[in-house]
């Protein structure tokens, strides 16, 4: 029993750390159930609420149409990086009972106490070390900098297989000994670090595994058990890993500089989407809960380069509550303009309701990314800027959030109902953007960019703390990174990594002028990448008696893939709601669409801090975002994607940057703003941010006073018919 609760422990701990937003409790019990027996509900529960009060987990408030208390959202803790401290820290000192006091104890309480200290140490020493990781970086930066990503990550893949079959031969000897508990607890691990392994370099650089008699390479056990019961061990193709990453990454050294052109774009426009809550009140004194209703709102900022050297801005959005009227509750909903509480209780799964909520919101600002594409987009100008109308198209686009859909799954495009369609239009949407901007010719090309705040992963944070232990980097004559635990469990994120490697960097640097950017190696992210659950990661096709590994530019392989998997869910007599045809968007998306991925910013903006001033001037870094068609990527090298790199980096290096202060990566948010660092991100981004505010706001007070002219209206009507 207890092995089957560790079982299930390490299934939950893995699916939370793939959540970043976190998941409902029915949410967490459904994907838990396809692949194992978990017993009942309540069991299942009762865990994640011990979990939760262990530390292990954190539990919140979530959101829901039904009626009564609000679910509790479950987050994996390493999905909320350590907050940064820079400067030095004060000391606290941990005060305990008297010698006196603990005599009194019993032996349980006496235990009890031991396991708090040691949790308090454990929380003081992290606090410690956080300066010495944060001068470690800066001071390894010049040489990290100069390093060749392909091989850094080739190296950090043999260091992997060497640590886990490592402790894998030392639990063996452990069993030999008769050390089982020892051995047990080591097991745990192994197993922990075997799926951070395969998320990190098999989901994210796609070093994928054997898949039957396809070698892979980068073979991994896919429990520790099978170390010792089959005789199994990780195993590294170096060659073929060399091959697939220069495929992925994008310059030979990790860090570089760069003097970008500023002339490249007269305009670039920002998007920004939210979701306005109404809680409808029913009479006075009314037993009955609020019903809440969801209005999606998304808004777009636009900013010209004027010829007095002020730049004008403009916004769009759309205050559409007289459309409403025609709109039926369905197809509002599969708009994304409104979720009813009606449809969501009796149309949506419970476990479903934050993923709709996410690609409600994720189809209203495509929309509005596509309203800009193909000039539709009424700019209102602000302050003495002059009219503009809809004749202006920027050639640069801005996205705040990711470029990729929110809600990307297969299992999610296929799935019946409402959230189904919701899910459909999101992604056909979001083709339809890709189409208008990159697929374009000549002068309707558009750079599609984002810049993504709060990113829920990190590749470049692994990288660094792993080359910092390898390499015994010490702060003031101590090694800063002692324990390969700190490699799987990074204190920092990539917004705080990338923002301490720029300023070790710049102490070296010279030259500050604006259009000089500091920007790390470039990743592809392919949207394939995250279509397909993890254990179709390496998609194969049947071709006889053999398989293979889909061509992932090739659309008749996707196809091939799509028509198999319906045929196989067949076979095994579950639901198919989509006939072929119906894959479309998603096919293209497969086949076509990626993303560049790094992180920059000028080398103006540390200009002060490469002269160690204080903590007010440091901050954090989004993680950047460019689209790219992986086809054209295919023919043309890395001259495709180099251009739309530099398209979006030249809005930057033409000084379109700012601190945005209302927000922080959450590991950073200390409740105060003043004391809460910044993110540095481009203009665009900051004024799209607040016309999406005010589009809420005013939005969701029109849409309220309308539903409450109606529901008055209709009272009328009922008593009149009395």
């Amino acid at each position: 029993m207890a092995k089957d609760a560790g079982i299930l422990i390490q299934n939950v701990m893995e699916l939370l750390d793939k959540e970043p937003d976190g998941l409902e409790f029915a949410e967490i019990f459904d994907q838990l159930s396809r692949a194992q027996d978990v017993g009942s509900e309540r069991g299942v529960r009762n865990l994640l609420n011990r979990l939760a009060k262990e530390g292990k987990l954190i539990r919140r408030k979530g959101w829901s149409t039904k009626p009564g208390a609000q679910p509790y959202i479950y987050c994996h803790p390493k999905t909320q990086p350590r907050q940064l401290e820079i400067p030095g820290i004060k000391e606290y000192r941990v005060h305990s009972k008297t010698e006196f006091e603990i005599g009194e104890l019993n032996q349980e309480e006496r235990q009890q106490q031991q396991k708090a200290v040691s949790v308090l140490e454990s929380i003081a020493s992290g606090h410690l070390h956080q300066e010495s990781y944060a001068r470690a970086i800066i001071e390894a930066a010049p040489k990290l900098a100069a390093e060749n990503p392909v091989e850094l990550v080739i190296g950090m893949a043999r260091w992997l297989v060497d640590d886990l079959n490592k402790l894998a031969a030392e639990i063996e000897r452990k069993l030999k000994r008769g050390a089982v508990d020892e051995a047990k607890k080591m097991a745990v691990k192994l197993d922990s670090q075997l799926g951070w392994a395969k998320r990190y370099f098999q989901e994210f650089w796609k070093l994928y595994d054997r898949v039957e008699e396809l070698p892979g390479i980068l073979e991994l056990p896919s429990q520790a058990k099978r170390f010792r019961l089959y005789g199994e061990t990780a195993k590294l193709d170096e060659k073929q890993a060399r091959y697939q990453l220069k495929k992925r990454i994008f310059g030979d050294r990790l860090i570089e500089e760069k003097l970008l052109p500023t002339n490249l774009h007269k305009s670039a426009a920002g998007t920004d989407a939210s979701v306005a809550d109404l809680f409808l009140e029913h009479t006075s004194g009314s037993f009955i809960p609020p019903d809440p209703v969801v209005v999606p709102t998304s808004a777009a900022a636009l900013v010209t380069n004027s010829k007095y050297g002020f730049p004008d801005e403009y916004q769009d959005f759309d205050i559409f509550p007289d459309k409403l009227k025609d709109y039926d509750d369905h197809t509002a909903a599969a708009n994304g303009l409104v979720l009813s509480p009606t449809l969501a209780r009796n149309f949506v799964e419970e476990s479903n309701l934050q993923h709709t909520r996410k690609a409600a919101m994720d189809l209203r600002q495509y929309w509005q990314d596509f309203r800009i594409a193909t000039k539709e987009a009424d700019w209102r100008p602000m302050g003495n800027s002059p009219e503009l109308g809809t004749k202006n198209k920027p050639t640069l686009i801005i996205r705040d959030g990711r470029i990729f859909p929110l809600v990307h799954r297969l299992r999610d495009y296929e799935t019946g109902g409402l959230y189904g369609q919701i899910v459909r239009s999101e992604i056909e949407k979001f083709m339809q953007v890709f189409h208008n901007t990159l697929l374009g010719s000549g002068l309707d090309n558009i750079v599609y960019g984002a810049a993504v705040k709060n990113p829920g992963m990190s590749w470049l944070a692994p990288l660094v703390f792993w080359y910092l232990y390898v390499n015994k980097c010490a702060v003031d004559g101590r090694v800063a990174v002692s324990n390969a635990e700190e490699v799987y469990q990074y204190p920092f994120a990539d917004t705080a990594v990338s923002h301490l490697l720029f300023l070790g960097v710049a102490k070296n640097a010279r030259n500050f002028s604006p259009d000089r950017l500091f920007i790390t190696c470039r990743v592809l992210r392919r949207f394939s990448d995250i279509a397909l659950e993890a254990e179709e990661m390496s998609p194969v096709i049947s071709e006889g008696d053999e398989i293979k590994r889909v061509i992932e530019n090739n659309p008749k392989d996707w196809t091939e893939f799509i028509e198999q998997h319906i045929n196989k869910k067949r076979k095994h007599y579950q639901s198919t709601n989509l006939d072929i045809d119906d894959y479309g968007p998603f096919i293209y998306l497969c086949s076509k669409v990626g993303v560049s991925m790094c992180y920059a910013a000028p080398s103006s903006a540390y200009a002060l801090l490469s002269g160690n001033s204080g903590i007010s001037a440091h901050f954090l870094l989004p993680r950047l975002e460019v689209a790219i068609n992986t086809q054209r990527l295919e023919q043309e090298a890395e001259h495709h994607e180099q251009e739309c790199l530099d398209g979006l980096l030249s809005w930057l290096a033409a000084g379109h940057i700012e601190l945005d202060r209302s927000h922080t990566q959450s590991g950073f948010d200390t409740g105060n703003q003043e004391h809460s660092l910044p993110i540095l991100v481009p203009d665009v981004i900051v004024r799209a941010h607040e016309a999406a505010t005010f589009t809420r706001d005013r939005l969701g007070e029109e849409v309220q006073d309308r539903i409450r002219a109606l529901i008055a209206e209709l009272r009328k009507r009922l008593e009149k018919a009395r």
